[in-house]
């Protein structure tokens, strides 16, 4: 796998793994019909190559972490190399450079909205190039990208999938994040499959210990598995972003009424004028008003605002190359293991 080549049989193993991030090869051998064995040997090939990953992160929005979109203007020609400083901040989750009014889109995270303005005033501030940023703050999920799927798996595997690891919904505890959580979860952030083995040797505890800890943030609802995948082998190798605004009254409807469109890989409410912030992954450039037009038939209320076209990614939870694959080595969420929506 020296080029981007997959074949259907591993976007089947990434479409489960999207589904269910730490399902077992033997579980996913007899959902496939393919001997465990070829499975983690496919996925370990696909993890080698940058081409998938499983990560792990706390949700957002929540008692005692917030996250903030920020577009970034910046001056001439040093778009790229701002870019590629950013995307090594820890507490940058995300760096779009984009089309538009704006030269990059990033998503930041921190503890409460001072901390934003804090990193957005003192960190930033030390990049050469930058001449404006704009912050908005995220208030509500509806839809987020470790929900989008593939959709190469038949509706019999998915259900079987489904009954080898019934979901529970569970309310996330809003408790505050404990030292010991956050040294479990940034630890799988860089790899979500670890075994309790091997995250035990790394935090320092028994065994015993760390399956008991990673349990109980997986009942509590605090700790999110997910799998992605490099963009240029998804069959969606391009990204959309739009703004819109809808009437306050109406907001959570339309946004619950654009969270289900096929298209729409997040869909977010956020403060200032444009109370929306829809992304997608698109064919080509020529979807991104197939995309707009989808929005307006699905909310009328909804006004589009503003519209930007992807033209490379520098950071999506972990750093992207410009081959759109994982770079290595991965730069780790910030300290408490907070990632993105």
């Amino acid at each position: 796998m020296t080029q981007n080549f997959v074949d259907e049989l591993d976007l089947r193993i990434i479409n489960c793994l999207q589904i269910r991030p730490r399902a077992t090869w033997s579980v996913l051998g007899r959902v496939l019909d393919v001997d465990p064995v070829t499975i983690a040997r496919r996925w370990e090939r696909l993890e080698e190559a940058g081409l998938a990953w499983v990560t792990c992160y706390f949700g957002l929005p929540s008692a005692d972490r917030v996250m903030a979109y920020l577009e970034i203007e910046i001056a001439g020609a040093q778009v790229t190399d701002v870019a590629a400083r950013l995307a090594q901040h820890r507490e940058i989750v995300s760096v779009h450079h984009t089309t538009g009014a704006r030269s990059l889109v990033a998503s930041v995270v921190g503890r409460d909205p001072a901390e934003v303005s804090h990193y957005v005033s003192e960190s930033l501030a030390t990049l050469d190039g930058i001449v404006a940023i704009r912050a908005e703050i995220v208030t509500g999920k509806y839809s987020d990208a470790g929900e989008w799927r593939l959709r190469a798996l038949s509706p019999s595997q998915q259900d079987a999938l489904q009954a080898a690891y019934p979901r529970r919904d569970t309310p996330p505890s809003t408790a505050p994040v404990q030292p010991d959580e956050g040294r479990v979860v940034r630890e799988l952030a860089a790899n979500g499959r670890l075994s309790t083995s091997e995250l035990a040797r790394r935090i320092g505890v028994s065994e015993a210990t760390a399956r008991r800890r990673l349990n109980r943030l997986l009942a509590e609802g605090r700790a999110t598995f997910r799998c992605e995948i490099s963009q240029q082998i998804s069959g969606w190798p391009q990204t959309g972003i739009l703004w819109a605004r809808a009437p306050v009254g109406v907001l959570d409807g339309v946004a619950r009424k654009l969270a289900v469109l096929p298209v729409i890989r997040a869909c977010l409410t956020t403060t200032g004028r444009s109370n929306l912030m829809l992304f997608a992954w698109l064919r080509d450039v020529r979807e991104l008003h197939q995309f707009e037009r989808a929005v307006a038939q699905a909310a009328p209320e909804a006004e589009v605002i503003d519209r930007a076209f992807c033209l490379r990614s520098f950071k999506r939870i972990l750093l992207i190359d410009d081959s759109g694959r994982i770079a290595d080595p991965p730069v780790l969420p910030v300290d408490d293991g907070s990632m993105p929506f």
